[in-house]
């Protein structure tokens, strides 16, 4: 039987609004770097049909160590998700295949993300009676799995993996909150039109700056130049 963990977390924005954001590569690829201090996090995604999304993200741990050393450590630590989005009952279904001991492991995390109703509860305290109203959101509920296929320090391999995911959650939900509360939501959604825009202006001026380019741009030049020249001289001896 595999060892499994659960995290819940209450977020303030909707199920569905939450699920968008786990689409956003702009913002999904902040998170894990900025967030969770990745080194890399490269992302694949397929879309078979609107807002069902099939995602590829490959990432590499930031590690504090000599450049020798820190080469081989985080690709041997880097792992590579294969990711299901589920629009119609917005979940998320992850396997994650670490570069180094995929054959030993079964490694999953499932997501669920559910509406929460706004909630009154009153408190009394000497003798004076309180109501606070928790404002409407979302639960989002991560369970992760882990079995290792082989016995010898199999319970401690496993916990070990929980308690890193139970580190990373806590991570993911301090850096994603802070970043609900500092910017506006549709600002981070529009995240994605900004990087495209980017991703299409650096590959204009990597085009510009190329060196077919210049000898392109170099030929038309000269070219413009000697039809000039010659249309010139050709009116020369016309009025000749």
């Amino acid at each position: 039987m595999p060892r499994e963990a659960r995290y819940d977390t209450l977020y303030p924005v909707s199920a569905r609004q939450y699920y968008d954001l786990m689409l956003s590569s702009a913002f999904q690829r902040d998170v894990h770097v900025n967030g969770l201090g990745m080194r890399v996090w490269d992302n694949v995604d397929e879309y078979p049909r609107p807002r069902r999304l099939h995602r590829k993200a490959y990432s590499e741990p930031t590690l504090r160590l000599p450049k020798w050393m820190a080469r081989f450590a985080r690709k041997s630590q880097a792992y590579t998700e294969y990711s299901e989005f589920d629009p119609e009952t917005l979940s998320r279904t992850t396997r994650v295949v670490p570069t180094l001991g995929a054959n030993v492991m079964e490694f999953t995390v499932e997501e669920r993300y559910v509406d929460r109703e706004p909630s009154a509860n009153s408190k009394t305290k000497r003798g004076k009676r309180s109501t606070t109203v928790e404002r409407a959101g979302c639960v989002v509920i991560s369970v992760v799995r882990i079995r290792c296929k082989v016995r010898l320090f199999r319970n401690l391999f496993e916990r070990w993996i929980l308690e890193q995911s139970e580190l990373k959650v806590a991570q993911r939900d301090a850096y994603v909150l802070n970043a609900l509360k500092e910017n506006a939501y549709d600002d981070l959604l529009a995240r994605d039109e900004l990087e495209k825009a980017q991703s299409q202006r650096d590959a204009i001026d990597a085009h510009a700056s190329s060196p077919l380019t210049s000898i392109a741009r170099t030929a038309t030049a000269s070219a413009a130049i000697f039809v000039v020249r010659l249309l010139v001289a050709r009116a020369g001896r016309r009025s000749r």
